[in-house]
């Protein structure tokens, strides 16, 4: 199971305050259409979202929900228990960012000790480290050129004779590598020459390099292939043929499977959002100190805000730092340097 979120648009949040002032989901794991099947509320009294003025899109996150689920919402009044009809049923949007890491863990890891409301006391939404959370995935994902989240590719490579003559040496474009589907060998025209066994298919995961052993007796059927004529002629007259090799294959961390470094980074760089608010808001919206007098008696109160400074500029700048000496190091671990002396 993966975090599904669901999405409720208020049109008209003025009208609805009038008589509604929470918000009920209903989930049915067994409807094929949405019109089916059982519908069970899955918020509680607690986690029902809570409708505001102005505010006309609300999140819920399921947190055992799936993308074959459906779901309905309904207003409800909480003082005197009157509901809505429910909505027509919807499926939710599945999260993986959320299953490297929920806004709880971003809360009680990296920005622990801090106060996390409003000049009105409220704490910030969930939206908001949600938010957070899906950029920092998306951050990492493209500075160390991996997938944090599973995918599926189907990607072509080119035949290079010389990687040829090294068990078709193949360099995927996408890791971690989880695993190779398939790989085949088609022709320019579409005609496929061989669909490669799978138990001939070695795979370097965190490198994403693969290699195309046969068993004991089946080199003669890489060398010839079904066509028997097209592999032995492509050894005669040329080096170098494009998008020959068709491969699908799976790329990125499995649910859980995240290693704690990138997890960790994933948090550090989720907290700049939440620590660049909650640094301006600290003493009151663009506040950097206060002062106090009465009878003789004084309280000044002094933060680090200034033009140039967040609140907590301490440690913003000491996440950057660790962030900034570990890049590198992870970077050669998932895209190592080969080099070849001649």
């Amino acid at each position: 199971m993966d975090p599904v979120v669901v999405t409720v648009v208020v049109e008209d949040i003025g009208n609805v305050l009038n008589f509604f002032d929470k918000i009920k989901i209903y989930r049915s794991t067994d409807s094929t259409n949405g019109t089916d099947g059982t519908f069970t509320e899955v918020t509680t009294a607690a986690t029902r979202p809570t409708l505001l003025v102005g505010k006309k899109i609300y999140e819920f996150v399921d947190p055992n929900g799936a993308e074959t689920y459906w779901y309905r919402s309904s207003y409800f009044n909480s003082g005197m228990s009157a509901e809505s009809s429910q909505s027509d049923a919807v499926q939710g949007d599945s999260e993986p960012a959320l299953s490297i890491l929920t806004p709880q863990e971003l809360k009680d890891f990296y920005l622990f000790g801090l106060d996390l409301t409003n000049d009105a006391g409220e704490p910030f939404p969930d939206t908001l480290y949600r938010f957070y959370i899906r950029y920092a995935v998306d951050w990492l994902e493209k500075e160390l050129d991996i997938n944090l989240i599973v995918r599926t590719f189907e990607e072509r490579q080119d035949f290079i004779k010389q990687d040829y003559y090294h068990y078709m040496e193949l360099h995927l474009d996408e890791v971690p590598v989880i695993q190779v589907e398939e790989i085949r060998l088609v022709l320019p025209t579409e005609q496929e020459v061989i669909k490669f066994l799978p138990e001939w298919i070695q795979v370097m995961e965190p490198a994403g390099q693969v290699h195309i052993l046969p068993g004991s007796g089946q080199i003669s059927v890489i060398t010839l292939g079904q066509t028997g004529a097209w592999l032995p002629l492509i050894y005669g007259w040329t080096d170098f043929i494009p998008n020959v090799f068709r491969i699908k294959y799976q790329a990125g961390f499995p649910k859980g499977k995240v290693p704690p470094v990138l997890k960790e980074l994933v948090g550090k760089k989720a907290a700049f959002g939440p620590l660049n608010i909650a640094g301006d808001l600290l003493g009151g919206a663009g506040i950097a100190s206060q002062s106090i007098s009465l009878d003789g008696l004084s309280q000044s109160f002094n933060t680090t805000s200034s033009a140039t400074n967040a609140g907590y500029g301490a440690r913003l700048l000491q996440y950057e730092k660790e962030i900034k000496a570990i890049i590198p190091l992870l970077r050669n671990d998932f895209h190592p340097v080969n080099m070849v002396v001649v």
